[in-house]
């Protein structure tokens, strides 16, 4: 039992170093915004791919109409700050199937917002303004690497194996 879910462990130890997750916006009580990235805290000058999923709350689907999507994003100023400059900006990206992807590589480490506004292709008049997404951009040496991560968690766990089979053959003498 105790080598399945050692074998468990390893198998499961890289996945868990390359998952993404994301974050989620209501938009007018009406629809939902998922957006997703990998990697979770963005690097400076590491590409971060993002994964947008646009839902209909009341069907609880994908939007199946066609979106036109303008996508910014702006670097927030200092410490105590409210200014922001926009460092990136696509106007009118058309989006099929309520799923957009699309990648953006950080030049700065920071405060970051992503605005995600969006209408439908049937009405481009209408623009649903999306709450902005905050992220919070990492300098690149502040990771340790992937190997450095893998191979301290199977020594822990060789380490800690041993250490319960010596002492459990310690409990067995008494």
């Amino acid at each position: 039992m105790l080598l399945k879910l050692f074998l468990l462990i390893l198998i499961l130890s890289p996945n868990a170093v390359f998952a993404n997750g994301g974050d989620q916006r209501v938009v007018e009580g009406e629809y939902l915004i998922n957006l997703s990235r990998a990697p979770f805290t963005p690097r400076v000058e590491e590409k971060t791919s993002f994964l947008v999923s646009f839902v209909d709350l009341e069907k609880n689907k994908l939007i199946a109409d066609d979106l036109v999507v303008d996508i910014r994003i702006a670097k927030l100023g200092g410490e105590g700050s409210a200014k922001r400059t926009f460092l990136f900006e696509q106007k009118n990206t058309p989006v099929k199937g309520g799923i957009l992807d699309f990648s953006y590589t950080f030049a700065d480490a920071g405060l970051h917002e992503v605005f995600l506004d969006f209408s439908f292709a049937s009405d481009p008049q209408k623009l649903y303004e999306a709450p902005d997404f905050l992220l919070d951009v990492q300098k690149s040496g502040e990771r340790l690497s992937t190997r450095l991560v893998f191979i301290a968690g199977v020594m822990g766990a060789v380490f800690g194996f041993v250490f319960g089979w010596f002492a459990s053959r310690g409990i067995k003498r008494k």
